[in-house]
């Protein structure tokens, strides 16, 4: 599998993961939901934010 490939489906699981613990845990607030996720995957909490935006090389 290549790295591409490798980020793609990381950030499908950073997504999946985010939506589970909002489910999971509705009363958190968003930030604590990003730092849980970070902590979970061992990215940083902006690295969380930027995958859930989409945005730069996040962008799928």
């Amino acid at each position: 599998m290549s790295r591409p490939e490798r980020l793609k489906r990381r950030n499908s699981k950073v997504r999946d993961f985010i939506s589970s613990l909002e489910k999971k845990h509705p009363q958190w607030r968003f930030d604590a939901v990003v730092e849980e996720t970070a902590d979970n995957f061992f990215i940083s909490p902006r690295t969380v934010e930027a995958i859930l935006r989409r945005e730069g090389v996040y962008a799928d």
